[in-house]
């Protein structure tokens, strides 16, 4: 029996990756009898990982360490706890790591995006990505990409042998699925619960997650007074937390709306929700008329996947990884530009066909995303690197 930790620091405090960790580990204890595995999180993620069930469960051990991703603890203290542990295996869950650590590890590596944007950050800061992801890259056992996309720009940064370097696609969560299952009127029913609980009057595109400049929203916000200038009454729904350190962004969205971002109100043009919790993330996305992802760069995406499976058809920048993993399942602007950014929403909105044809072709889609598929591919990897 070997032992293997998984680090799951980014459970409580970072909500993509966090539950990226849920569906890999909760996968892996199904189907790997064999191995032993522990979960490493801070104690922010204490009350999610209760309530996944494996606080008290029998097959995984739950570590708790209070060391941030990206700092200097990290390269030294959880260095030092590493190294007094016993494990055989360590699978970090984003590129970050110890750069010192010797003993076998696997990495994902989800983008690159960050490389795009070093000209906005500290020149510290990106001499220390630089070195912590090349010693992902050339240091770990084996290297997992999101996508096919991502492990080309791996390539190009970094040219070690292309075996190295594993894509293994995400899955979509099991209540996702769940939720493609539903017929239109309970899929009606579940996008009323969100337009309830925030009193919203009008129908609404919907965008989740960060505001980072790679996300483009500058762009999308443009080309959005645009379509309402076209459409007439439509909201922006803007899910995720504000990010004060995107000033230009809140300064956009209130210029739309007419006041400040913190005087945000239900018939506002652009309605910031601020966090949405899981239990109305859902309902969030099956009440949209559409999902937008304006993106200039994404190693994967799964909002978009999570939007489809509710319902909600896609209407996304075709760059990078995006096509890549909706396929046909998306209607694709430039990402770049404004205006066709503006008129391929309103393409979707104006044509109820385009719209259900959207949403047949993405419930086909959705079926190549499996947690399932995902640890067998992640178990097998380990299997490689234990044996060697």
């Amino acid at each position: 029996m070997k032992r293997i930790l998984i680090d799951g620091r980014f459970i409580g405090v970072g909500d993509s990756i966090g539950r990226v960790v849920f569906g890999i580990i909760e996968h892996l204890l199904e189907i790997d009898k064999e191995n032993s595995y522990s979960l490493l999180i801070r104690p922010a993620g204490i009350k999610q990982v209760k309530e996944h069930g494996l606080w008290d469960s029998d097959r995984v051990k739950v570590e708790v360490l209070d060391i941030p991703h990206y700092s200097l603890a990290e390269q030294t203290k959880l260095l030092t706890w590493l190294n007094k542990k016993p494990y055989d295996l360590v699978y970090f869950t984003q590129f970050n790591h110890p750069i010192l650590y010797r003993k076998p590890y696997v990495i994902i590596i989800h983008d690159l995006t960050t490389f795009g944007y070093f000209r906005y950050e500290n020149p510290l800061k990106v001499a220390m990505f630089k070195k912590v992801m090349k010693s992902a890259v050339y240091d770990s056992k084996k290297v997992v990409a999101d996508s096919q996309a991502t492990k080309d720009e791996i390539l190009e940064y970094y040219p070690v042998d292309k075996k190295k370097i594993e894509v293994i696609y995400l899955g979509i969560d099991a209540n996702y699925l769940r939720i493609s299952k539903l017929d239109q009127a309970n899929r009606v029913k579940l996008g009323n619960k969100f337009k309830k609980h925030y009193e919203l009057e009008s129908e609404y595109l919907l965008y989740t997650g960060m505001w980072k400049k790679h996300k483009n929203l500058a762009r999308l916000l443009e080309a959005f007074k645009k379509v309402r200038s076209d459409v007439g009454a439509i909201q922006l729904v803007l899910a995720g937390k504000v990010d004060k350190d995107e000033p230009e962004i809140i300064a956009e969205i209130e210029n739309i709306n007419g006041h400040e971002i913190g005087k945000t109100k239900s018939s506002d043009p652009i309605f910031v929700a601020g966090f949405v919790p899981e239990e109305l993330l859902s309902a969030a996305y099956a009440g949209a008329m559409a999902y937008t992802q304006s993106s200039l760069n994404e190693g994967f995406g799964l909002p978009p996947l999570e939007a489809i499976a509710c319902g909600a058809p896609v209407v996304a920048g075709k760059i990078s990884a995006t096509p890549e993993v909706l396929g046909d399942a998306a209607h694709y602007f430039n990402p770049e530009d404004v205006n066709d950014i503006a008129m391929k929403i309103e393409e979707v909105l104006m044509n109820q066909r385009l719209r259900l044809d959207l949403r047949k072709r993405g419930l086909e889609r959705i079926k190549n995303y499996s947690w399932a598929n995902n640890a067998k591919k992640t178990l097998d990897i380990f299997s490689e690197v234990l044996e060697k």
